[in-house]
């Protein structure tokens, strides 16, 4: 099974040129604020809200828009090291992650936590059992892409998920690549 974007520079669908155009003209204001163009703004991110959530399977209000995907994964990351530093500071990453994957991981090396880099084959493939020989008792968090932009590989994120949840450890999905392209398995 492959995958291959556009090197992350498809046009934009019509349906979401037309969101963004009437972002521009109607959504200008602070969302935040009761006059009319704060409402309207409101209201355009609230559906824009709905929208994403009901496209990645969460509630709206599991939902944040981040200004990039790199500064989703930080964030993401980041959250959940903080969010279980009880359990301990080992995190687990494939060889292939994205930059902002494995700068989130030197960035806990350097504060004195531990990462495994779990080895990929040719074809860039993770092999779900490597994810199962990586986990420890201190582990907070593992990290896998669904899909690599560069060299067009499908991860087996469902594969992984299970071998994660069975350990208790939550896995951060970066689907940047390829929810746009169909579901994400996990």
């Amino acid at each position: 099974m492959a995958y291959f974007d556009a090197a992350s520079s498809a046009p934009l669908h019509p349906v979401a040129r037309q969101a963004l155009l009437a972002s521009f003209d109607e959504g200008w204001a602070d969302p935040a604020r009761l006059y009319r163009e704060g409402r309207r703004a409101r209201v355009l991110l609230d559906a824009a809200r709905e929208a994403a959530a009901e496209a990645v399977g969460c509630r709206p209000d599991e939902l944040a828009f981040t200004s990039s995907g790199t500064r989703a994964v930080h964030t993401g990351i980041a959250g959940a090291l903080a969010g279980r530093r009880r359990i301990g500071r080992h995190l687990i990453v494939s060889a292939v992650e994205h930059s902002s994957v494995l700068h989130s991981a030197e960035l806990l090396e350097a504060a004195g936590g531990s990462v495994t880099q779990v080895a990929v084959d040719r074809a860039g493939l993770v092999d779900p059992a490597a994810y199962g020989d990586a986990l420890r008792a201190d582990t907070a968090l593992a990290c896998l892409q669904s899909a690599n932009h560069e060299v067009g590989t499908e991860q087996p994120v469902g594969a992984v998920a299970e071998v994660c949840r069975e350990a208790g450890v939550p896995l951060l999905v970066d689907a940047a690549q390829s929810l746009g392209w169909g579901p994400v398995d996990g």
